[in-house]
């Protein structure tokens, strides 16, 4: 079950936002619609969602540089990003996933298929942020952390 996650999503075709939101909404999510980066961005300074939906051609900032924003931010990068957009040919969906999208749907898309969509990045989501940590290797007083890409001697980091 969905249960009250927040989706943000920014689309700058009301229509295309409007019936988004209502579809989101039925799935039992919570769903902010923004027309711009402006709003979004003033938004996730108050309120980290669960997940972001995102357009690429937007007026001011496009999408991609939206996401690439959050990638390049701690408190965001983890966010699950999925790209919804008109740009459907191999090449935009490559450049999307590249860009450090999780998911791309080109337009025009089901709203089963998005919804179905959603649950699934969340649920990987989900499923990442329960997974424990890779226990650090030692042998002796050297040790390796794979995860923080570390490695210490006698406790002394060593680079």
């Amino acid at each position: 079950m969905a249960g009250q996650q927040l989706i943000y999503y920014v689309e700058d075709d009301a229509h295309i936002r409007d019936l988004t939101r209502y579809a989101l909404e039925k799935a039992g999510f919570e769903a902010r619609c923004f027309p711009d980066a402006d709003g979004f961005f003033a938004a996730l300074a108050d309120r980290v969602p669960a997940l972001i939906l995102l357009d690429i051609m937007l007026p001011g900032i496009d999408g991609l540089e939206i996401l690439r924003r959050l990638r390049d931010d701690a408190a965001t990068e983890g966010i699950p990003v999925m790209m919804l957009t008109a740009k459907g040919t191999e090449y935009d969906t490559v450049v999307g996933l590249d860009a450090g999208a999780d998911d791309y749907l080109a337009k025009p898309f089901g709203m089963m298929e998005l919804v179905s969509r959603v649950n699934a990045l969340l649920r990987r989501a989900e499923r990442e942020a329960a997974a424990p940590a890779a226990p650090a290797e030692e042998e002796g007083p050297i040790a390796l952390d794979a995860e923080a890409h570390m490695v210490t001697a006698g406790g002394v980091p060593v680079s």
